[in-house]
């Protein structure tokens, strides 16, 4: 009986250098659609809540902060805010002159509608309690919000910036800039976040 064939051997024989060329070409192509997301998947996108380092001491400062609204990351008001993050005690001198002084940031919030930023109505506390008291805007622009104490815990402060309504689902973008210098947060490590709001009863 002659010797007996591989039958691996005698495929890899047959295909020869083609065989290879095709193989070769099959493993790209599997390599490249699996670094490619699909149609609709957000996985890689930034989900809430979503938080960034941001000074808050010099003027001019500004970041954006992109995220993304699904159902299964908002609650049912669909009520979201912008939050600063104070890795202090409610004490801390920084917390002190925001309960003491009027500061203020500009927050500009976009739903990116296939590539057209569509404006964001947004309120700071000042806003939210005018409003649902019957008083007037206390400002004309509604950008400029003022920052607020809302809680203190531990070694933790957490400020308020403002609350905007995220309707409907898809891609957006928070600008957050500063307009003054506020010198009490030289040196803090303060941290920007998107998240849902705080409960107030809104």
């Amino acid at each position: 009986m002659g010797p007996q064939l591989d039958p691996v051997d005698s495929l890899r024989r047959a295909w020869g250098n083609h065989g290879n060329s095709l193989l070769l070409a099959i493993c790209l192509m599997l390599a490249s659609s699996s670094g490619q997301a699909t149609p609709g998947d957000t996985s890689a996108a930034p989900q809430l809540p979503v938080s960034a380092p941001f000074a808050l001491d010099a003027a001019g400062s500004s970041i954006a902060i992109p995220f993304e609204v699904t159902d299964r990351v908002v609650d049912a008001r669909r009520y979201l805010m912008i939050g600063v993050d104070v890795p202090h005690a409610g004490d801390f001198p920084a917390v002190d002159d925001v309960r003491l002084h009027v500061r203020l940031l500009r927050v500009r919030v976009v739903y990116d509608e296939g590539g057209v930023q569509v404006p964001i109505e947004t309120e700071d506390t000042d806003t939210i309690i005018a409003r649902n008291s019957g008083k007037p805007s206390p400002r004309a622009d509604p950008t400029v919000c003022r920052l607020h104490l809302y809680a203190a815990i531990d070694e933790e402060s957490n400020l308020s910036v403002c609350g905007f309504h995220a309707r409907r689902n898809g891609h957006y973008i928070a600008e957050i800039s500063t307009i003054e210098p506020m010198p009490a947060f030289k040196g803090v490590a303060t941290t920007v976040r998107v998240d849902n709001y705080y409960n107030t009863g809104e």
